[in-house]
């Protein structure tokens, strides 16, 4: 008999082609389903995650789920999957659900962070992008102060996204600053392809001073054209958490 379980997972993106399965092309879905394999008489096992991170994009927690015909129990087929898994990904959790559990449609919000440098470093090159210029701490703030609450994201995310509906709540939307970065942290009931990395891009130019606060508040519609839209660096992007309902995980 078939069982449910729910993986929490961290990964380093830096050397993989984003999230989701593509031909001939190395993803976090296709390597952990690949080490899975053996666990299921080498058949296939589809492997669901909560989003799809983009190419470079890392993940701190990203929450996906399989089913597997087994008698082992969760923790063995953590270590299990660890023990064939490269080191830029680990699984961190592995648990028993519910059979009708699914980690994309079950998840209520989604967190992701942006780390941006103010000082280069060799240790977190690979997990932030060092722009070389000066931001305005305070424009930066007010940009992402106007991001809270609901807002039609169409002209903040690629054309090639596949959702119609690109309507997104945003719950918690702030920069703060370290000894050594702005890190600037998004929680939303969903997000689109490429969305929060325009976000970060489009923010970091206002406050620049190249372009109005006003600007950027007109790119919260389908009609918004008054400035460019920049994309940041994937590999600032890190996916921090997915929120479930009370009990469901």
């Amino acid at each position: 008999m078939k069982q449910r379980f729910c993986l929490k997972i961290e990964y380093d993106g830096t050397n993989y082609c984003g999230w989701q399965r593509q031909v001939d092309k190395p993803t976090i879905q296709a390597i952990i389903e690949d080490s899975l394999k053996p666990l299921n008489g080498e058949r296939p096992v589809t492997v669901i995650g909560a989003g799809r991170t983009d190419s470079g994009v890392h993940a701190r927690e990203q929450v996906a789920h399989f089913d597997l015909e087994t008698q082992l129990a969760s923790a063995t087929i953590a270590r299990a999957l660890n023990a064939t898994l490269p080191p830029d990904i680990r699984i961190r959790e592995c648990q028993q659900v519910a059979d009708n559990f699914h980690a994309r449609f079950d998840a209520i919000r989604r967190c992701y962070k942006y780390q941006i440098l103010t000082q280069p470093s060799v240790f977190e090159r690979h997990f932030a992008w060092y722009p070389a210029y000066q931001f305005d701490e305070e424009l930066l703030q007010s940009c992402a102060d106007l991001l809270l609450g609901e807002h039609d994201f169409t002209r903040l995310c690629k054309a090639s996204a596949e959702s119609t509906n690109k309507i997104c709540y945003i719950y918690a939307s702030y920069w703060e600053k370290t000894s050594n970065k702005l890190v600037y942290t998004i929680t939303a009931n969903r997000f689109l392809h490429s969305m929060v990395r325009m976000l970060v891009g489009s923010m970091t130019e206002v406050s620049r001073h190249k372009y109005p606060l006003t600007a950027f508040k007109n790119l919260l519609g389908k009609n918004g054209d008054t400035m460019q839209v920049y994309t940041a660096p994937a590999k600032g992007l890190i996916l921090w958490a997915v929120e479930y309902k009370e009990n469901t995980l």
